[in-house]
């Protein structure tokens, strides 16, 4: 074999870009995130003492405690000084998820609208594993929840953070880790969005259509919880995504070029 035939041809793309080595504090943080990661380092777990990791590792100090500084600014750790210090050990948080994905949706321009495309997207198959692995379990819950709409159907802000509760718990009960943790940037701008929305139909309209309105959601819920309880998978989905069609296109009348940005609360 020649020389030119070994040679392995890298793009001109590939040779602008410099290798990027990992430097020292970075290789210990990854090491460490690893074993937390893994849950051999636990939540409430004390880290070593210093010295120790410097021997272990076959790093100076510094290394190690910008090392600390990584994990904490991923709020891994939290890192006390002084003779009793230390630095214990935190599980990775979820809304950290939610907190960031929201940032880049408003920082994006997304609007409202395509929120609820997301939803409308999401729940209907989300309420067939519902039906299709919690059917005993859910009822019960997302009655729990029902009930909680109807004791604050009067109050518009507490009405609609409890009609976003039971789409949230729709999605929790599916069981599916990540849709539960994406979710969670969707339901805040729900919550935000709805409690808007609520007030100012509550404005404009009489209180009996008020009721109305309130009445058949709460209704079309109560025979999602019966779909579920049966095992219906099929009829669960196809109920909930009708339900869905007809309520976004109530949620979004008149919003439908607002963005998150705009209706987000600081």
């Amino acid at each position: 074999m020649t020389n030119a035939s070994a040679t392995i041809a890298l793009s001109s793309s590939t040779r602008k870009q410099p290798l990027q080595i990992p430097k020292a504090p970075q290789i210990v943080a990854s090491r460490l995130k690893k074993l937390i990661v893994s849950g051999k380092l636990k939540e409430g777990d004390l880290l070593p003492a210093e010295s120790k990791l410097m021997e272990e590792f076959g790093v100076s100090r510094p290394t190690i405690r910008e090392a600390y500084r990584i994990l904490e600014a991923e709020r891994l750790v939290t890192v006390s000084r002084g003779a009793k210090g230390g630095a214990v050990i935190h599980a990775p948080d979820p809304g950290l998820i939610s907190n960031y994905a929201l940032m880049v949706l408003q920082c994006e321009g997304t609007r409202v609208a395509e929120v609820y495309q997301a939803r409308l997207a999401v729940e209907p198959a989300a309420v067939r594993m519902v039906a299709a692995k919690a059917k005993k379990t859910a009822p019960a819950i997302l009655r729990a929840a029902l009930e909680a709409e109807r004791e604050v159907v009067e109050d518009a802000a507490d009405f609609a953070q409890a009609i976003a509760e039971f789409h949230r718990l729709v999605v929790e009960l599916s069981g599916n880790r990540p849709l539960i943790h994406l979710w969670g940037a969707i339901h805040e701008v729900v919550v935000q969005h709805q409690a808007l929305a609520v007030s100012a139909y509550r404005r404009t309209t009489q209180a009996e259509e008020i009721v109305a309105n309130a009445a058949f959601g709460l209704r079309s819920q109560e025979k999602l919880i019966k779909l579920i309880e049966a095992g219906d998978e099929d009829g669960a989905e196809l109920h909930w995504r009708k339900h869905m069609q007809v309520a976004n296109k109530t949620w979004i009348a008149g919003y439908e070029e607002t963005t998150i940005a705009e209706i987000m609360q600081d």
